[in-house]
């Protein structure tokens, strides 16, 4: 008997947040820890969220099989995204859809372009279904992507898929819609599937509006429904794409994929007073993130531009820098898997939490 021979050739994706495993070595309790390597609401949950997954555990709700349709979270997507319910396909967070997407849209010897540095999970979810991945990245760390040197890449590739994340992970690079209305403008018949992974949208002061460049069926966009909510636990999200998509990707997914407390939560988070109380607390970390960036140039760090509440600091020795200040209760991201080992990336927080990393990296200094 073998293994597929696929995976051996394949390793795990690096993620930010905490890894248990590794604290528990360390002898870190994790409640203990600051985590600023993970982009996510620093005031959430939301009370009513909460309220709403307390009331759902009851054995009526927990005995049974969640909705398999997810019939009322897709009524409420329907109604914040301005859309119909045979376009949305809810799913255990973005990773798991990511898988779906590469599924459906990936045949062996396929090629798919991406703009790097860029979420890690793109690539190994192309990878495993015999994909082949082309890669652009910027002539350096400090530079945005060049919409037309991508643009100019789909000319000369003429890829099967083009993977986009918008706001960029880990840079905070956020494309316009002039921007995105030049790329898909580089591949005029439209024979490209289009993937845009929105799952920071709510993290940009404007989130870039869908009029002028969203038109056409190859396009699919890619939301999360925890990141901004604080809900990252729970593990949701959703594709919004053409009925005829949402078939093909609904035949793959595992049945029951969305457990009934991450329905209910997502149904809870979609209501209007929550969906202002996300505006609000976002605005207020935005003002966190500018307070955080400034300090940490007075301490002589290259802060890159982003356009989001996190972004990649310039430091020596990522992974190093990572374990020093982890070894004081703080956590940031170290970006080698990003093929960026002199940069970490920080996702502001409160200001207390803030001023712990200051306060860490201060004392590494005069350590």
């Amino acid at each position: 008997m073998r293994l597929h021979s696929k995976l051996a050739t394949l390793s795990p994706v690096v993620h930010g947040a905490r890894d248990y495993g590794e604290l528990a070595r360390l002898g870190l309790p994790p409640t203990e820890v600051i985590d600023l390597s993970a982009n996510s609401n620093p005031y959430g949950p939301h009370p009513a969220v909460l309220a709403a997954v307390q009331a759902a555990l009851d054995p009526a709700t927990l005995a049974h099989y969640p909705d398999r349709d997810c019939l009322a979270l897709r009524a409420a997507i329907a109604a914040a995204d301005q859309t119909t319910m045979d376009r949305i396909l809810p799913g255990n967070g973005a990773t798991e859809l990511i898988h779906l997407l590469a599924l459906a849209l990936v045949e062996p010897g396929s090629r798919h372009l991406i703009a790097a540095p860029t979420f890690g999970q793109y690539g190994h979810a192309i990878r495993l279904l015999g994909g082949e991945v082309i890669e652009t990245r910027p002539a350096s760390p400090e530079s945005r992507f060049d919409a037309e040197a991508i643009a100019a890449a789909v000319r000369r590739w003429q890829p099967d898929g083009i993977w986009l994340c918008n706001p960029n992970n880990p840079t905070g690079q956020q494309w316009s819609a002039a921007e995105l209305a030049h790329l898909r403008a580089a591949d005029p018949a439209q024979q490209a599937w289009w993937v845009l992974d929105e799952s920071y949208r709510y993290f940009a002061a404007a989130p870039t509006p869908l009029a002028g460049w969203a038109e056409g069926d190859n396009l699919i966009i890619l939301r999360s429904l925890t990141k901004d909510q604080a809900l990252a636990g729970l593990r949701l999200g959703y594709v919004l794409a053409a009925p005829t998509v949402i078939t093909a990707l609904r035949a793959a997914q595992p049945t029951w994929s969305v457990n009934a407390l991450a329905q209910v939560a997502g149904v809870a988070a979609l209501q209007e007073p929550v969906l202002a109380w996300r505006q609000q607390s976002l605005d207020c970390l935005r003002r966190h993130a500018v307070g955080l960036w400034a300090r940490l140039t007075e301490l002589r760090y290259a802060v890159l531009p982003t356009d989001t509440t996190y972004t990649l600091v310039a430091v020596e020795n990522a992974a190093a820098f990572r374990q020093q200040l982890l070894s004081q209760g703080v956590q940031v991201r170290d970006c080698a898997s990003f093929g960026l080992p002199q940069h970490v990336r920080i996702a502001a927080r409160r200001p207390e939490e803030n001023e712990r990393l200051v306060a860490a990296i201060v004392t590494l200094r005069h350590s």
